[in-house]
């Protein structure tokens, strides 16, 4: 099956860093009933990628 994502604008709630994820779990943005999370670039908290900020 193809990712309809390329990209995800994602912004951290705990150091408020904003950056742009293009990586592995884009497939299962698409596909998961649960929330699909990250791991900040910064400071490594878990931020939920939102399906409206995906390209």
């Amino acid at each position: 099956m193809e990712c309809q994502y390329t990209s995800c604008r994602v912004t951290c709630h705990r150091c408020s860093h904003v950056w742009t994820y293009m990586g592995i779990r884009l497939n299962s943005l698409q596909r998961s009933r649960r929330p699909v999370k990250v791991p900040c670039p910064r400071c490594h908290a878990k931020v939920t990628m939102d399906t409206h900020e995906a390209i």
